[in-house]
C-alpha cells in the first residue's frame, strides 16, 4: 500500500510540474511574440531559463505586496546584471557638496499647490525609449528643457537626446553616462535641436550639430535643494524637474503598477535620470510622477509613481529621488 501511495504521489508531482511547465512555455511563446523576441537555438534556452527566474522573482513579489505589482514586460529576459549594464548605470552624481549648495535654489518655503501633473499642461513630450544605450541622462536633460521652454513660450517641441549624446563631450560620455546638470548647461550654451532634424539612433555618434537649428531655451542651471519634500515640490510647481534615482532593483526593472513606498524595495545608490513632472494623490497615496525613458509599454504608460516619503533611505527619498533635482533657469 505504501508503495502505491509513494507512486501516486510522484506521478502527481510529475504531472504538476509538466502542467506548470507548460504554462510557462506557453506563457514565454506569448511574450516572445509580444516583444518580436528572436533567439539563436543556443541562447533560446538560456532565455528561457532567466524568463522563468524572473517569473519566479514576480510572482513573489506580488504575493507578499499589495500596494505595488510588477509584470513580465520587456526586460523578463535580462538577468539583474545585464539589466543594469544595458538599461542603468549611466547617469553621474555631482557628489562636491560645497559646489552643489553655491549652485542651489531654495525652494522650501515657496508655497506650492495641492497637486500638479504638466502632463495635464502641455508642458510633457510623449515618452521615449533611450534602447540598450545609457543616454538616461540625456533624456532627462531634453525633458527637463523641454518642459521650461514649453512653459515660457506656450510652445511644446521634442529636443534632440542624440545632439547630447554625440556632441556634449564635457557633460558626459554618450551611451556610457552622464551629469545631467551639465547637459543642461551644455544645452544652455548651444541651444539644442529638434529630433525632427537630429533624430536618436540609441548608439554613439559623430557630433552633427547646426547651430542654425538649434533653440536656446535656457540660460543655465540651478540644482533643488536637497533631501527635502516641501522644495521638490515648490520645484514640480513651477516646472518638471530632473531628477536622479536607484533603478537597478527589481522593483523597478519590472514595475507595472501602484505608489512605490519606502519598504518596496528601491534603494538610494543613483544610477538613473528620470523627469518628475507632477507629484499629487495615487489611490489615496501621495506621490511623484516620473517620467522614464524606456518606453510607454513599461510601467504605467512609460512612468512610475514614487512616494514622497522624505523619511526613505535616510532622507534621499524612495529610489533616492530627493537627492540631486536640478532644473533649468
Amino acid at each position: 500500500m505504501k508503495a502505491i501511495l509513494l507512486l501516486a504521489l510522484i506521478a502527481v508531482s510529475a504531472f504538476a510540474y509538466s502542467a506548470q511547465y507548460e504554462e510557462l512555455n506557453l506563457l514565454w511563446s506569448t511574450w516572445k511574440n509580444l516583444h518580436n523576441k528572436q533567439y539563436g537555438v543556443g541562447e533560446e534556452a538560456a532565455r528561457f531559463a532567466i524568463f522563468v527566474d524572473n517569473y519566479n522573482k514576480v510572482t513573489q513579489y506580488n504575493a507578499e505586496h499589495s500596494n505595488v505589482k510588477l509584470r513580465l514586460n520587456l526586460f523578463a529576459d535580462m538577468t539583474s546584471a545585464e539589466f543594469k549594464h544595458k538599461q542603468v548605470g549611466s547617469a553621474f552624481f555631482e557628489d562636491n557638496e560645497e559646489f552643489v549648495k553655491e549652485n542651489t535654489i531654495k525652494y522650501e518655503a515657496i508655497a506650492y499647490p495641492g497637486s500638479v501633473d504638466w502632463r495635464n499642461n502641455n508642458a510633457v513630450t510623449p515618452v521615449k525609449n533611450q534602447g540598450q544605450c545609457g543616454s538616461c541622462w540625456t533624456f532627462s536633460t531634453t525633458g527637463v528643457v523641454e518642459g521650461f521652454h514649453a512653459i515660457k513660450t506656450g510652445q511644446l517641441v521634442s529636443f534632440s537626446g542624440q545632439q547630447i549624446v554625440d556632441c556634449a563631450s564635457g557633460a558626459g560620455q554618450g551611451c556610457s553616462g552622464g551629469w545631467p546638470y551639465l547637459a543642461i548647461q551644455y544645452a544652455a550654451q548651444y541651444g539644442l535641436e529638434q529630433e525632427s532634424t537630429y533624430p536618436y539612433t540609441a548608439e554613439n555618434g559623430q557630433c552633427q550639430y547646426n547651430a542654425g537649428q538649434a533653440t536656446k531655451a535656457n540660460s543655465g542651471y540651478s540644482f533643488v535643494t536637497n533631501y527635502n519634500v516641501d522644495a521638490l515640490k515648490s520645484a514640480i510647481a513651477t516646472m518638471p524637474v530632473s531628477v536622479l534615482v536607484e533603478a537597478d532593483q527589481n522593483v523597478f526593472q519590472f514595475y507595472s503598477s501602484g505608489v512605490l513606498g519606502a519598504n518596496d524595495g528601491c534603494g538610494s545608490t543613483l544610477d538613473h535620470a528620470v523627469l518628475a513632472v507632477g507629484y499629487g494623490s495615487i489611490d489615496g497615496q501621495d506621490a511623484f510622477f516620473v517620467k522614464n525613458s524606456w518606453g510607454d509599454s513599461w510601467g504605467q504608460a512609460g512612468y512610475i509613481y514614487l512616494s514622497t516619503d522624505g523619511s526613505a533611505n535616510g532622507g534621499a527619498g524612495v529610489c533616492g529621488v530627493l537627492s540631486q533635482p536640478v532644473v533649468p533657469n
